[in-house]
């Protein structure tokens, strides 16, 4: 696919610089309803519109939504996707969504339409401006590999098997481990701020023993030291844990883990911290 055209559709803190980087092969039509979000995907050099209502239609649709709601709502009806984009378009989801939701999705799909591939992302904000995030691609093979140049863009891409749905549940399985080990890294830095220790030498002599983390290695100097920057906001990582904990008990997986995380998360949206970044979450315990 020689410079496709591309819709991008969410252009919000990790949504816009995927756009951006997703230009380098192709050109980009940022869609939103903030025009605020617009006048920043403009000032990026993105064509921008309000609504998919392509003149042509897109070679590539990207949905970067934050709930299968919203995924359903684009897609769906006289005015979504499945009707504008064309049957030669591929029809990408980034959303994390859960593998159920997608294979609603895909049920609702029209025969003949536009193919559908399911490819949530994980590296956050900073791994959206860096270009290195992980994309966990699933559906048609030969459609991914089309578009292949487009989503390496972004960063990694990890085939992640040939249904719809199979993106989702890695990801799922990627955010029971992150989500927990976010909540895990703040709690054990609060408890070194407890014990009366230096928590920067404790942080320094863990980070790369046994006890250390992706988490504690990004979040760690972020809780200690408070941030005003946004690397993924506390109200994320509750839906996303609160999506894992649903995906477990519908398959009777006894997730005692994430039934915790959750409820560790749920606190800290009740302390206010739902706007704030992640690492946030470590003032539940200095609360406590």
């Amino acid at each position: 696919m020689s410079s496709p055209k591309i819709t991008f559709i969410g252009a919000g803190a990790i949504g816009l610089p995927m756009a951006v980087r997703a230009a380098a092969a192709g050109t980009v039509t940022a869609v939103d309803t903030s025009a605020e979000r617009l006048a920043e995907a403009s000032a990026q050099g993105l064509h921008t519109a309000h609504s998919f209502a392509p003149d042509s239609p897109p070679d590539v649709v990207m949905v970067m939504v934050a709930t299968a709601q919203q995924a359903a709502a684009v897609l769906n009806g006289p005015e979504g996707i499945y009707a504008k984009a064309g049957r030669d378009a591929v029809v990408v989801v980034l959303s994390t969504i859960g593998p159920e939701a997608m294979q609603k999705l895909a049920a609702e799909r029209p025969s003949g339409g536009p193919a559908l591939l399911d490819v949530p992302v994980t590296g956050g904000i900073p791994g959206a401006v860096a270009g290195t995030l992980t994309l966990f691609a699933s559906g048609d093979q030969d459609a991914i590999e089309r578009i292949r140049p487009v989503l390496e863009t972004m960063g990694k891409v990890v085939f992640s098997g040939p249904n719809l749905g199979d993106g989702q549940s890695y990801k799922i399985v990627n955010q029971l481990l992150a989500t927990s080990q976010l909540v895990v890294a703040a709690e054990a830095l609060a408890f070194a701020e407890r014990l009366g220790l230096d928590t920067s030498s404790v942080f320094e002599a863990v980070r790369d023993g046994a006890g250390g983390s992706w988490m504690l290695d990004k979040y760690g100097p972020r809780m200690l030291n408070g941030t005003t920057d946004i690397a993924a906001r506390v109200d994320i990582f509750l839906k996303d844990a609160a999506l894992v904990d649903e995906t477990a008990q519908r398959v009777s997986f006894d997730g005692q883990m994430i039934a915790t995380t959750v409820s560790v998360l749920e606190r800290a949206v009740a302390h206010g911290l739902a706007p704030l970044d992640a690492s946030s979450v470590i003032d539940v315990y200095r609360q406590a």
